[in-house]
């Protein structure tokens, strides 16, 4: 994994979280980083070595923290011993913390969906009102405030000025 391109992800994270005396401020650090990971693909992959070189610890402090995630019920860990002298950990969010990020993503959608209604309705008189202010009709003629537009060629100065400032963006 390389830590230049890692991507993190809105993660919601608990004020019981941050305050949790039983976590360190690495610990925290550490779950954040899982918990953007895991938005991923559902579960997170990373070496101890990775977390390692992302924080600037050593692996047995990741080692340490990661067991201390574990055991505080933040995550599950899985392994998988089906390659020769190789294990492969994976990183699962655990199920209780799952629940409590689910409860609050839901109590927030539905916040923001009762937000984003009243804005609609506001949007949908400014869209009203443009649709007064220009109108087309079924031959194509357009119309502004109820008089048609008129097109008319555009003279060879106007299409050098337009030729001029699209030169720039050519450029």
């Amino acid at each position: 994994m390389d830590k230049e391109n890692i991507n993190f992800i809105n993660v919601i994270l608990l004020t019981s979280i941050l305050g949790d005396n039983n976590l360190t401020p690495l610990e925290r650090l550490l779950l954040i980083s899982i918990l953007s990971l895991c938005k991923q693909k559902g579960y997170c992959w990373a070496t101890n070595e990775y977390f390692a070189e992302l924080f600037n610890v050593r692996k047995q402090t990741i080692s340490k923290s990661i067991s201390s995630l574990s055991k505080n019920n933040y995550i599950e860990l899985k392994f998988d011993n089906s390659e020769k002298n190789n294990s492969k950990r994976i990183i699962k969010i655990s199920e209780a913390l799952t629940k409590i990020i689910s409860g609050i993503k839901e109590n927030m959608n539905t916040s923001v969906n009762k937000n984003l209604n009243q804005y609609n309705k506001y949007n949908n008189k400014k869209k009203n009102i443009i649709n007064e202010i220009y109108t087309r009709d079924e031959e194509g003629n357009e119309y502004w405030n109820g008089k048609k537009i008129e097109s008319k060629e555009a003279t060879q100065e106007e299409i050098e000025e337009l030729e001029n400032l699209l030169k720039e963006f050519r450029d």
